[in-house]
């Protein structure tokens, strides 16, 4: 049985600052159907998804691009499933 799970739009992300790239992301935020602002850290949205209680997605036009979880070298980080051809979706949102 699938677990129920939000689908959250992401419409900022707060850089960290490095150089890298697999640091890049401190976290991602967006604004509820009620309005009000939620923001979670990079490693909690990780787990969010992980554990399938939320999907995270940016807005491309009238496309959704769905966030991933990957892992280089046992670290892991938030990117869009697209990242091969448009790198920096997730780091191009504005912070707020």
């Amino acid at each position: 049985m699938a677990r129920p799970y939000r689908r959250r739009l992401v419409s900022n992300a707060n850089r960290a600052y490095s150089r890298d790239p697999l640091e890049r992301v401190e976290a991602i935020g967006g604004v509820n159907s009620d309005h009000t602002h939620w923001n979670l850290s990079q490693v909690a949205a990780i787990a969010a998804i992980e554990a399938g209680t939320d999907e995270f997605f940016v807005k491309d036009g009238g496309n959704a691009v769905k966030l991933i979880v990957l892992t280089h070298n046992g670290q892991k980080y938030l990117k869009t499933e697209r990242e091969k051809t448009h790198p920096d979706d997730l780091l191009s949102l504005t912070a707020r």
